[in-house]
């Protein structure tokens, strides 16, 4: 028996009421979890680390992964990490990877696809990172993790404020907020 099976019935036994989920970024023809798991979470950088400049390509890939697993598992899906890395304060024109334009383009992409699926399947977003953090020093990250839409100073970024708009028309969509609380 495969160790997530174990480790997902185990932790069932302990409470039958809560859902139970994992995070993965495997394929998912070959997710050794997923079929035991209530609520599948996925881990993707499109246009990052795959296909790194190209922002063409997110809408295809992220509905590609989502229609794959889903159609595979036949269950709910939270996008568990997504996002770019930016230095604050840079801009291009055209967007570039590492500039303000491009991380916001990157989650606009993903939004439009989050919005789509939402109405199917997709039950949650969770970006990366709320603000930047210092790594180990490689040639991979330089000066730190910098996907935060806050700088490490919690200086927002362009991205922090295309994602209160988000939350708000999200929020406002539910119903649940008191009038005072509406945003414009």
């Amino acid at each position: 028996m495969p160790w997530n099976r174990t480790l997902i019935a185990h932790t069932k036994s302990l409470d039958r009421t809560r859902p139970v989920t994992f995070i993965t970024d495997s394929n998912f023809a070959r997710d050794k979890g997923a079929p035991y798991v209530d609520v599948i979470c996925v881990n993707s950088y499109f246009s990052w680390y795959h296909d790194p400049g190209h922002l063409e390509v997110i809408p295809f890939q992220l509905n590609t992964q989502f229609e794959n697993w889903y159609g595979k598992y036949q269950k709910p899906i939270i996008q568990s990490e997504y996002g770019a890395d930016v230095v604050p304060g840079l801009h291009t024109d055209p967007p570039m990877m590492f500039t303000e334009e491009y991380q916001k383009i990157v989650l606009q992409n993903y939004h439009d696809v989050f919005d789509q699926k939402r109405k199917e399947y997709v039950i949650g977003e969770l970006i990366w990172n709320f603000a930047d953090f210092m790594t180990a020093q490689t040639v991979t990250r330089v000066v730190g993790n910098k996907k935060g839409i806050f700088s490490r100073q919690r200086q927002p970024k362009a991205g922090a404020f295309l994602l209160r708009e988000r939350y708000w028309r999200l929020a406002n969509e539910t119903g649940l907020l008191p009038i005072r609380a509406r945003y414009p």
